[in-house]
């Protein structure tokens, strides 16, 4: 007997134990919302129930019996709640708490057939009602976070499958308990579950448990790539810091040496944009770059590589893109801009870009390409601005290339 009520301590510390994880992973910012609050609420229910359940095997003659199944419900209803929320599927909350009515009901028949000896079907059905809800529970685990697990890769999705099977473990392990019930039951002849010293009970917490790791590593996952996306994009405009489109822009040369197709890298620059911030202020030229940064995103090709080169200076990679296709790109992209000023009070604030492109000739570097489309750029700009110039590698440098592409424009 001493055994197994360490045994159920040990499942109950376990609980503790991922309540705090939870607890540490939801102050990471942007983790506020991702359900751990109630994954750690649940885990501190559990960990009640396991109390509760070895103190019942202390002391049998205490008024404890089916307060621990309350709590295991509970603790799963906090579970299913805050998996919701990860799934972005928030709500049902009243579901869930309507839920653990009937286990309180339960329950609280059961102390009252205790105390006034009542027949044993009354407390073989609050037993198997408790059962069916925390099937229920396990069943809506599942059911949310199967469709994620084909979406994710690693340990996002090592995690989520990891998920699934423990709950169904757990839905499996409880229906072989409640499955005897049921047919005695059926037969006439109810009798509780047969669970010698709570073995059942123990190996089901230690499956919650399981249930609270598997989540932890998910959360895990998704703020490592958060971070990961941080650290990656630029925090005003949201597109590829530096840092991040240069590794991009060499992947894209070796991606187009080995499979002999073509890219076009456009160099962008908003011109006159120090007088916007003389004029309107920093915060009106922060807006402003936000601004055009959604514009670009409208106007690139869906596989393209956005980033931000710093200050006022975008570029733009678009795979498989000869530089006719991707002329038209940078020409609608200007449009765009002069078509739609940037919002702002008391009126908005109209701005113009100046358009560099190369198209990546074969053996040409990231460094290569990005300095034939900074040549073009600087000829956009001899041109008097807003306007798109081509780089070819057979011109001369230091000439203004294409302006056919500026007469176009005015028209």
């Amino acid at each position: 007997m001493f055994q197994s009520q360490v045994v159920v301590l040990i499942a109950g510390l376990f609980a503790l134990q991922m309540a705090v994880v939870c607890a540490v992973l939801r102050r990471a910012p942007g983790m506020e919302r991702s359900g751990l609050t109630s994954w750690a609420l649940g885990d501190l229910i559990v960990t009640l129930a396991v109390v509760l359940l070895a103190a019942h095997a202390w002391r049998a003659d205490w008024p404890l019996q089916g307060l621990p199944e309350l709590g295991l419900g509970a603790g799963l209803s906090m579970m299913v709640y805050g998996t919701r929320h990860f799934a972005g599927k928030p709500g049902r909350g009243m579901v869930l708490a309507a839920a653990n009515l009937p286990a309180l009901a339960a329950v609280a028949a059961h102390a009252a057939s205790q105390l006034v000896s009542a027949s044993a079907a009354v407390a073989a059905s609050l037993s198997l009602a408790a059962s069916c809800i925390q099937i229920l529970l396990l069943i809506e685990i599942i059911r949310v976070t199967a469709p994620r697990v084909p979406g994710k890769r690693g340990t996002g999705r090592l995690a989520g499958l990891s998920l699934g099977l423990v709950a169904l473990a757990c839905s499996t392990l409880v229906g072989a308990q409640a499955l005897p019930m049921l047919e005695a039951l059926t037969a006439g002849h109810p009798r509780p579950p047969a669970d010698a010293g709570g073995s059942v009970t123990v190996w089901f917490v230690f499956g919650v448990v399981g249930l609270s790791v598997s989540f932890a590593l998910m959360a895990h996952d998704r703020l490592r790539r958060m971070l990961e996306r941080r650290a990656r994009h630029d925090d005003l405009t949201d597109v590829l810091s530096r840092g991040a489109f240069w590794e991009e822009l060499e992947f894209a040369c070796k991606q187009a040496e080995r499979t002999r197709q073509p890219f076009t890298v456009a160099f962008i620059d908003l011109d006159h944009f120090k007088a916007i911030n003389d004029l309107y202020g920093h915060l009106a030229g922060d807006s402003v770059l936000r601004h055009f940064a959604g514009l670009l995103r409208k106007a690139a090709p869906p596989r393209a590589v956005l980033g931000r080169l710093g200050g006022e200076e975008f570029a733009i990679v678009m795979a498989d893109t000869a530089m006719e296709a991707g002329r038209a790109v940078g020409l609608r992209l200007s449009s765009m801009v002069r078509a739609a000023p940037c919002p702002s009070e008391p009126d908005p604030i109209a701005y113009t870009v100046s358009i560099g492109m190369a198209e990546r000739q074969a053996g040409e570097n990231a460094d290569a390409v990005m300095r034939r489309a900074d040549r073009a750029l600087y000829d956009a700009k001899l041109m008097g601005r807003n306007c798109v110039s081509s780089h070819d590698s057979g011109e001369a440098s230091g000439l203004p290339r294409r302006p056919r592409v500026r007469e176009r424009e005015a028209n």
